[in-house]
């Protein structure tokens, strides 16, 4: 694999949790993150001129492009003290996210779960064409402003988008604003050597300080770096029965399926399992199992 220079272009693509129900509790409005992520994002535009940038918004039931979209949405104003590409990219990801938040409706029990697994999915699809269709080589990562929670459901998904992600060496960053820490981002953070940070909300200017210092740095200034790191990371799995997190489970050897609980059918994939005992000789001479031989008794599964 090609190791990142100092001249390579970077490809930039940020997902905003923009779920009105998750922000609802935080201590930092959305409207402030979404001025200081846009800071940021002018901040990324200035190290290079050739960097390029994606902006996608996600709530629980909508996922949607921000930037780049219609040009025609951008009033033709000229401000000689504002830099025309980033007044666009401020007019675009402000108005956009404002609209979704207007457009937002009761999810019930599942409103605070956004769509980062759909996100991820959208993300990773553009990066491969950019980087199929780009002449020279361009270094790819994400930025994921989260604050709601986990959504189970989700999970499969989310986890081929993490192992894709990574297969295309694409780092995930994750800035957890609010609420406890998400155990399927931690992953994706850890699996492709991305950041996991959980933001400290009692400040206001703790967001963009996080961004700046350690998301801001492209893969080859990370190398000469020494970032923060997360040394606790919840591997645990979701089962495909209930949609939970659970610490033991039982594991299809066909299709890796996850339950909590045994089942003779798999759900997932069909697959049927036979379960026998498995027993001595001297126990099946006598027609009858000794204590110990029960006690020894093993299931196989066929």
């Amino acid at each position: 694999m090609a190791e990142p220079l100092e001249t390579d272009s970077s490809l930039l693509v940020v997902i905003l949790d923009v779920n009105a129900s998750a922000w609802a509790r935080s201590p930092l409005s959305l409207d402030k993150a979404l001025q200081q992520m846009v800071i940021f994002i002018n901040a990324y535009l200035a190290l290079n001129p050739e960097n390029r940038l994606v902006v996608l918004a996600t709530n629980h039931s909508d996922c949607r492009y921000l930037f780049p979209s219609d040009p025609a949405s951008v009033p033709p104003e000229h401000d000689i003290r504002v830099y025309e590409q980033f007044r666009v990219v401020d007019i675009k990801v402000l108005s956009g996210a404002q609209s979704m938040l207007a457009a937002q409706v009761n999810g019930g029990a599942e409103e605070q779960q956004s769509l980062i697994s759909r996100a991820l999915s959208m993300a990773l699809c553009h990066i491969n064409r950019v980087s199929e269709s780009s002449l020279g080589k361009i270094w790819s990562r994400i930025l994921v402003l989260s604050a709601g929670q986990d959504s189970p459901r989700s999970y499969v998904s989310l986890m081929n988008s993490i192992f894709a992600a990574q297969k295309l060496n694409v780092l995930i960053d994750i800035c957890k604003v609010f609420g406890p820490n998400s155990v399927f981002l931690q992953q994706a953070a850890d699996i492709t050597g991305g950041n996991y940070l959980k933001v400290d909300t009692n400040s206001e200017a703790s967001l963009l300080q996080t961004l700046m210092f350690t998301c801001l740095p492209d893969q080859y200034t990370r190398g000469i770096l020494n970032a923060p790191g997360n040394d606790i990371i919840d591997f645990r799995a979701t089962c495909f029965c209930h949609k939970r997190v659970v610490d033991i489970g039982y594991v299809c050897s066909v299709c890796l399926s996850i339950f909590c609980k045994m089942a003779p059918v798999c759900s997932t994939c069909q697959t049927k399992f036979s379960f026998r005992l498995g027993r001595s000789d001297s126990s099946q001479s006598n027609g009858k199992p000794s204590p110990s031989t029960a006690a020894m008794s093993t299931l196989a599964i066929k």
